[in-house]
């Protein structure tokens, strides 16, 4: 059955997970009411609106709480560093009243979840075969069947796809008969009018709703049908609504937004600001994996389920469990995966007609869904492909429970996680089991370039113990090392009985520097570089007042003015459009009594320009920009260079200099590239072995030689 989930976060406001609760009779969901009840008295669920929050952020540099901070964090963390630090304050209101006076209300609210699907022209590119179908279908397949659901899709103009409506048979056959209505591009992309239209509905209002959730997937950016001359105008205006009213207003309601980026030339920074903003989570999906993660990520926020660890495709059901979902992912020609019960039987689709009664199996080409009910106690195991995100969810009075985990965090800050283990509506009493339990938190970094998700694991995961007091687990964890998509577990085992016990929580979670930087002017259509960029927090505590920014373009410090309160504007040099160069930023933090560095993540000028800039360090000399000598202007007319100058006579003894210095650079970059060449590399060791054999002859030739005598001279 779904559990409410929550999270002591010392970095996110907490918001109401209004559609991660209930109880449901899908295949993910089961149990009593009473169960579910006790789940949200125990998780003590927040009803602050992000308002609230911000109201008391305001004290926190008054906090007690407070975390030792390290003058840097761009290096490393020390996983074996002490559990000295106490986490980055955080604010909220007690709201254990509030949950108990509202906790009969709030058994009614079920899950409301509504996808706003981009349909415009560039989505033919970025997704030729529609696997937006793919990763719909999946959604369809694990909503619960007494939540609400509907689906828009947006272009030029916004598509009602499927009316907003109760989750049951014959939505989901509508919903997975829209496949080919998806494909019915448009040339342009009103990215808010998508946004309005699934948050308010078919009232056509924000407010006056219980909470939400949105699906916003999209592959660009704000693309609005205007004439050409008013056109960036309009497109600009569009988007600043977005972040600095829209936002705002599906906070203030309680309308939590998912964003995934389809393709890396969306706009990012957008989405993940709007994502940020209203409590949801941002993804980029590049490939059908990635797509049917993401849908599956925002689920996990929708209706959190209990897992039980599944681990080298084996896991542990305990006597408590009434029935278990397995889904697991695969390639799309892989065979469909064997279920192996404790006893040894075997459950196969090969056999679906002979599966026993309590047991439904879904098979689609990337992933299989299997429920089995009234398990066998014991181990069992999976036999073929096992993919990354694959899970066990369980139904069992025996849950652990917690406040959502927090769909972002921020580099340089840590943050405090709590759950308790509770059994149906009482908190677990059996000392005898409760001192057999251990656990931890883990952090690992989602798989990129190709790298599995147990070398992930390996090298770049954090985890802590989990302390233990009754029933009750916490855990501070340090601050995220790396940004980008992550997962955030939560796990507990033990044994009861004399038989092994275990419960998990996982979320995914976006890991982002607490500053956003953003250039303002320039193209990158026709590479005009910015004339300056902007810088705005992220973190909901960090603003002008307690940040302090520094910034510097090859070691030359650069002008920061205050733009706002959470606003900077950093001034940039000219820059030629053939060269790329990084703006190094850091923030000096004073929060909490404590302050610390933390360097962000360099913005690259020119991304896509040929050459690096040099010497930018210093002040061009006359006739040279960032690089690029500005000879005579017959040499840029004719695009002839330094040495086409030099062999023809016509090179201004001036220019020698600068000549002698490229032939040094040209020579470094063709022994650098030769260096990174494989043949060249052989060569190098056959030549070195070569002179290493030869020197190894004479030595030994010196050291064999007979000495000749010498005849003293005579007449």
């Amino acid at each position: 059955m779904p559990r409410d989930v929550a999270v002591t976060s010392s970095l996110e406001p907490v918001r109401s997970p209004g559609l991660a609760s209930g109880s449901s009779s899908g295949p993910l969901a089961k149990g009593a009411g009473a169960r579910w009840l006790a789940a949200l008295m125990l998780a003590g669920i927040s009803l602050a609106s992000p308002s609230a929050f911000a109201e008391q952020a305001s004290s926190a540099d008054n906090a007690s709480a407070s975390e030792p901070m390290s003058e840097s964090v761009s290096e490393p963390v020390d996983e074996s560093s002490s559990e000295q630090a106490e986490q980055m304050p955080f604010v909220a209101r007690d709201v254990a009243s509030d949950v108990n006076a509202s906790s009969g209300s709030a058994r009614e609210i079920a899950p409301d979840l509504r996808m706003a699907i981009d349909v415009s022209g560039s989505m033919k590119h970025n997704d030729p075969t529609n696997l937006r179908a793919s990763a719909l279908d999946l959604l369809v397949t694990l909503l619960p069947e007494r939540s609400r659901a509907g689906l828009w899709g947006f272009g030029e103009q916004v598509q009602p796809l499927l009316a907003l409506g109760a989750v049951d048979a014959g939505w989901k056959q509508a919903a997975r008969g829209l496949e080919g209505r998806l494909d019915d591009y448009e040339q342009y992309t009103d990215l808010e009018a998508g946004l309005r239209a699934a948050a308010e509905g078919a009232d056509a209002s924000i407010d006056g709703q219980g909470p939400r959730q949105v699906i916003l997937l999209s592959d660009g950016m704000v693309d609005l049908r205007e004439p050409s001359s008013e056109k960036a105008a309009s497109d600009s205006a569009s988007r600043q609504r977005i972040t600095d009213e829209l936002t705002p207003q599906l906070a203030a309601h309680n309308i939590t937004v998912h964003t995934v980026a389809l393709s890396r030339n969306a706009d990012i920074d957008l989405l993940q600001q709007v994502a940020d903003g209203t409590g949801g989570l941002a993804t980029v999906a590049e490939t059908p994996e990635d797509l049917l993660r993401a849908f599956l990520g925002a689920l996990d926020r929708i209706v959190p389920g209990e897992l039980v660890p599944l681990e080298d495709k084996r896991f542990t059901i305990d006597g408590s469990v009434e029935e278990f979902t397995a889904l697991v992912f695969h390639g799309p020609d892989d065979s469909a995966p064997v279920l192996i019960a404790p006893d040894g039987q075997r459950y196969s689709l090969a056999d679906k007609a002979s599966l026993p009664e309590g047991v439904r199996w879904e098979h689609q080409p990337r992933y299989d869904l299997i429920t089995v009910t009234d398990p066998g106690a014991g181990q069992w195991r999976i036999e073929g492909q096992v993919g990354v995100d694959s899970r066990i969810t369980v139904v069992s009075d025996l849950a652990l429970v917690s406040r959502p985990l927090p769909a972002t965090l921020y580099r340089g800050f840590g943050y405090s996680l709590s759950a308790s283990l509770v059994d149906g509506a009482r908190d677990v009493a059996e000392q005898d089991f409760l001192a057999t339990l251990d656990g931890n938190a883990r952090l690992v970094p989602e798989d990129e370039g190709g790298m599995s998700a147990e070398t992930a694991a390996v090298t770049s995961a954090q985890q802590r113990g989990l302390e233990r007091d009754g029933s009750e687990f916490s855990v501070n964890m340090p601050p995220p090392p790396q940004p980008g998509g992550a997962r955030l577990t939560l796990t507990i085992e033990g044994q009861r009985d004399g038989a092994p016990f275990a419960r998990q929580l996982s979320q995914r979670t976006s890991v982002v520097d607490p500053l956003l930087v953003e250039p303002i002017g320039g193209n990158a259509q026709n590479a005009t570089p910015p004339s300056a960029l902007e810088v705005s927090a992220r973190h909901p505590l960090l603003n002008t007042a307690n940040t302090q920014l520094d910034a510097t373009l090859q070691g030359e410090p650069l002008s920061v003015a205050e733009a706002g309160e959470s606003r900077w504007r950093i001034e940039l040099p000219p820059l030629e459009r053939d060269v790329s160069a990084d703006v190094q930023i850091s923030a000096r933090i004073a929060l909490g009594g404590s302050s610390r560095v933390i360097d962000l993540a360099p913005y690259t000028l020119n991304e896509n320009a040929a050459r690096r800039a040099a010497n930018l360090d210093r002040s061009p000399i006359e006739g040279e920009s960032f690089g690029e000598i500005q000879g005579l202007d017959q040499a840029v007319e004719e695009k002839e260079d330094l040495n086409d100058l030099l062999m023809k006579g016509r090179l201004p003894i001036d220019k020698v200099p600068a000549l002698i210095s490229q032939w040094f650079e040209g020579a470094s970059d063709f022994a650098r590239r030769e260096a990174e060449s494989p043949q060249s590399r052989m060569i190098a060791y056959a030549v070195a072995g070569v002179i290493g054999l030869l020197v190894v002859i004479m030595l030994v030739r010196r050291m064999t030689r007979k000495p000749t005598q010498r005849e003293e001279p005579h007449v």
